[in-house]
């Protein structure tokens, strides 16, 4: 029996109400169940806090706060323990609670590798055809808003199945859980993917959308060369490495007027409305139980 995983989802220097946390973490928490934990066979719980002095000590915290700039994305405590930091956007907060979930759950340490062929994206580049070491990063290719799905009428990212490492494309396989992704390590508008090349001892990525380097999309840049990645790399882990050289370039604020929030928010409203209706039900069913005990009690 493997031990448990336990993350927090909880807010920072930023007031979310808790009724919109428990909300969000139970989204996470169906998702973690029901659609990755079958897959990848990577389970956890997803909890709220409204303080972090109210989080455990053994749980993992993702903690949502305002102002982050270069410290998105994945970290390490003092005693090595994952953390995840993001930015708290009115809109879709939890479309990267969710990344950032599936992530730590994947790959909890930040430094998993799988070997595989450049992808066909980077061959049309113009770059020799290699074989390569990919960092775990089981969102990343696909985490654009527009790929993303709802649960409970909270906006989730998508990510990759581990079919996303295969060698060769097969009629029926799934890449990625909504299916957005149809080839192996192929990545999509607003997505990117990190790789080692053992040859050169540089570490690239591939990037699907424009950046102070290029507008051309897609582009690959060397991350040894062009960033500070090497630098961060020596003193934490792959991914946080990774995190901090593409999150100031990558994130944009969402769009509330998208068609995705659009179609999420009518999902959360419906939702809303099921719910008030069934607590409205109970609570008649439970002043009717408790009438019923009262007269039995006194006839």
């Amino acid at each position: 029996m493997n031990l448990p995983i336990h993350i927090a989802l909880v807010p920072y220097d930023v007031e979310i109400p808790a009724q919109e946390i428990t909300k969000v973490a139970a989204a996470l928490s169906k998702q973690v169940e029901r659609d990755f934990g079958p897959i990848w066979n990577r389970y956890a719980t997803v909890d709220a806090f409204v303080r972090l002095e109210d989080v455990p000590i053994d749980y993992w915290p993702i903690i949502a706060m305002r102002n982050v700039e270069g410290a998105a994305g994945y970290h390490e405590d003092n005693d090595g323990q994952p953390f995840a930091v993001i930015e708290f956007e009115k809109e879709n907060w939890s479309l990267t609670a969710s990344h950032e979930l599936l992530e730590m759950i994947a790959d909890p340490f930040g430094r998993r590798m799988r070997a595989g062929n450049l992808p066909d994206q980077v061959i049309s580049l113009g770059i020799q055809p290699a074989r390569v070491k990919y960092l775990v990063e089981v969102c990343d290719p696909c985490e654009a808003e527009e790929f993303s799905y709802t649960i409970n009428g909270i906006m989730v990212s998508d990510f990759y199945t581990p079919h996303f490492f295969d060698p060769v494309s097969a009629a029926g396989v799934r890449y990625s859980f909504s299916g957005a992704i149809d080839a192996p390590r192929k990545v999509l508008d607003g997505g990117y993917l990190s790789w080692h090349d053992v040859n050169s001892n540089d570490w690239f990525q591939l990037r699907m959308f424009p950046d102070e380097f290029s507008n051309k999309v897609p582009h690959v840049i060397n991350l040894s060369e062009k960033t500070v990645f090497e630098k961060i790399r020596s003193t934490t882990n792959l991914r946080s490495a990774v995190d901090h050289v593409t999150h100031p370039q990558k994130f944009k604020k969402a769009k509330p007027e998208s068609e995705k929030m659009k179609t999420a928010r009518v999902y959360e409203s419906t939702f809303l409305e099921e719910q008030e209706v069934r607590a409205s039900n109970l609570k008649n069913q439970i002043s009717k139980m408790v009438s019923e005990a009262v007269e039995s009690k006194n006839s």
